[in-house]
């Protein structure tokens, strides 16, 4: 009963490092690309995702107040595309959810997700801007 009990132990051990390491995707950003963030004195932006799935390429992360109260924040972030030359491929304007960022308690960061239909070549910008 012991050695069956082990081995169930074993085998579901095993099984969780093959499911996880499968569902998992790399985070492309500072790898094969490069973040550049517009500076901007009520937000800024943490936990970024570069990631090429199934044929499209996402950007996500998440936009943060600083400090505890903030006034007219912009409501949509602009994902842009650039060559190393400072060229822009592509762009997306997309809003962040929830879209009420004031500073106080709960309200103080929101996600974002641009999606594009092709990965850009490596050694692209990903410039990052909190914009109306």
């Amino acid at each position: 009963m012991k050695v069956s009990l082990v081995k169930s132990f074993v085998a579901a051990f095993f099984s969780l490092i093959v499911i996880s390491g499968c569902a998992t995707t790399q985070n492309l950003l500072d790898k094969e690309y490069t973040k550049e963030t517009v500076p901007d004195r009520q937000t800024s932006f943490t936990q970024l995702w570069a990631v090429e799935d199934e044929g499209e390429f996402r950007v996500s992360g998440k936009l943060r107040v600083n400090g505890s109260m903030a006034k007219n924040v912009p409501s949509f972030v602009e994902v842009a595309l650039l060559d190393k030359n400072g060229v822009v491929i592509d762009r997306q304007k997309v809003l962040y959810h929830p879209g009420v960022l004031n500073g106080s308690k709960g309200h103080r960061e929101a996600r974002f997700i641009a999606r594009f239909p092709v990965a850009p070549p490596n050694g692209t910008i990903i410039r990052l801007s909190n914009v109306d």
